[in-house]
This record gives C-alpha cells, sequence and structure tokens, in this order.
C-alpha cells in the first residue's frame, strides 16, 4: 500500500470519527434538551402545555399576602399547578373565584377543610380545590407564581366538593347564572350543538366566620324543544329545568353525557 493510498483512508476514517463525534453531540444535546424541558414545561392531561418555566418571565405585578383558590390539575415533578375554572373539551370556563397559579411544593403542610386533619402535600391530587395564602407574581403571559410563604394549604377534597355540588342541585332554588352561550342557528332553531355554560354558586361557612364560594360550571344543551324565556345574556341569573326523559334518575348525574335543558328562564 502506497503513502499517498495511506493517507486517503486515513483522511476518511478522520472525516467518519469527526461526523460521529458531532452526531453524538448534537443527540446529547437534544436529550438534554428533552431532559429540562420534561421538568420545565407542565402538560394537561391531553398533551396541551399549560405551564413553561423556560420562558423569560416579566413580573408586571406581585400582590403580598393574598389568599388564592384554584382547581388542581397537577401536583408531579414538585410543582402544584392550579386553574381558574374548568375545561369542557375543547372549550374552558374560567371564573374570578378561582386562580390561574404555578406553586412550588415545599411539602407544605396541608389541612383538610372539614376535618381539619393535617397531611402533606401528596394529599393534594387532580381535581381538588385548595386555598393558600401568600404573594402572588402576575406575568405579561398570562402565568402566575404563587409563594405560600410557609403557610398550610387548605384542601377541599374532590369526592366532599362533589357532595356539596350534588346538594345544590337538589335545593329548591339553587343560584345559576349564565356563562359563556355558544348557540348555532339553522333556518332560525337552535341546533344540537347550541350548548351553554351554566355557574352554580356554593357558599359555604364551614370555616368560622369565614364565607367561601365555591362556583362550579355545567355544560348544558339546548334543543328544538328547549322553551326559552328572556334574553340569554352572561352574568343573567336563571331558572332551570332539565329534560331527564332519558335518565333512569331525575337526581342521577351523567358526565359523559349530555345534559339538555327542558326549560330556562333568565329572572334578573
Amino acid at each position: 500500500m502506497n503513502k499517498k493510498r495511506i493517507i486517503i483512508i486515513i483522511c476518511i476514517i478522520l472525516v467518519i470519527s469527526l461526523v460521529y463525534i458531532a452526531f453524538v453531540n448534537i443527540f446529547q444535546e437534544k436529550k438534554e434538551t428533552e431532559n429540562v424541558d420534561s421538568y420545565s414545561k407542565i402538560y394537561d392531561n391531553e398533551g396541551h402545555l399549560i405551564y413553561d418555566m423556560s420562558k423569560e418571565k416579566e413580573v408586571i405585578e406581585t400582590v403580598e399576602n393574598t389568599t388564592i383558590q384554584g382547581v388542581v390539575e397537577l401536583n408531579h415533578n414538585g410543582y402544584i399547578y392550579i386553574f381558574n375554572g374548568q375545561h369542557f373539551g375543547e372549550y374552558g370556563f374560567e371564573m374570578p373565584e378561582y386562580s390561574r397559579a404555578n406553586i412550588d411544593n415545599k411539602n407544605q403542610k396541608c389541612i383538610d377543610y372539614f376535618t381539619l386533619e393535617e397531611y402533606d402535600t401528596n394529599y393534594i391530587q387532580e381535581g381538588d380545590i385548595i386555598i393558600c395564602t401568600g404573594d402572588l407574581k402576575k406575568f405579561y403571559y398570562g402565568d402566575n407564581d404563587f409563594d405560600t410563604k410557609e403557610n398550610d394549604i387548605i384542601v377541599l377534597k374532590k369526592d366532599d366538593f362533589n357532595t356539596m355540588k350534588q346538594k345544590v342541585f337538589e335545593s329548591e332554588n339553587p343560584i345559576i347564572t349564565v356563562g359563556d352561550v355558544y348557540i348555532f342557528d339553522k333556518e332560525s332553531n337552535v341546533t344540537s350543538e347550541s350548548h351553554l355554560y351554566l355557574k352554580y354558586d356554593i357558599e359555604d361557612n364551614t370555616t368560622p366566620d369565614i364565607i367561601h364560594h365555591f362556583p362550579f360550571g355545567e355544560e348544558v344543551y339546548l334543543t328544538e324543544e328547549t322553551e326559552i324565556k328572556g334574553n340569554l345574556q352572561k352574568g343573567k341569573k336563571v331558572k332551570v329545568e332539565y329534560d331527564y326523559s332519558d335518565k333512569e334518575s331525575n337526581n342521577a348525574k351523567y358526565a359523559d353525557e349530555r345534559l339538555k335543558l327542558k326549560s330556562i328562564e333568565v329572572i334578573e
């Protein structure tokens, strides 16, 4: 083998080695970036990005020593994320009584809303409502950070909240207001996709000297047979009657079935 051929072979080996090293470095950087993203980004159960800690934050307001409450969406990777409303498929229904915030999980002491028993933050699960006091930082792009400053976190468990909701449904005069309205007309008739959100209010004074409001939303559908009295506008108080003609029990709630209105009347 002559000298020229040896040099060519060595050059080829060097090129292959350099390409391999470059590929390994790119792969490693990508892997590290993905690992960072897995901890800096929080997604909901449907894969939608709801919080990104990798973004540069611009604080627009800091509210000190304030109390907030919100619905728990996630509790993992050292963070507790609360939402200011409910999700309904592609739509969401936000309520001013709740806050959107990301909370550092410092293993704060948690206290059950009803029993007053103490737990750690593992007690907090998706669907619970938490109440906490501390400093709220609001950012330009809509996300908030909340520092509990080691204060206790009050936890209203999802099952207890569902029991409270059922009592509201069974009450004679629940406080109901119109939320977002989506009425689709087809030749002046309401279509099967026409729906709105009703906001039910729960007023509770379990905590001495404090009245808590725990509202919740219901997605209800209008049909061509629905009797509508008054102009349906957001914020209006209403009385409703549900269509349970295809349900076994008038008191039953079916989360996976469409809740249809027999009538709705604007009273204020």
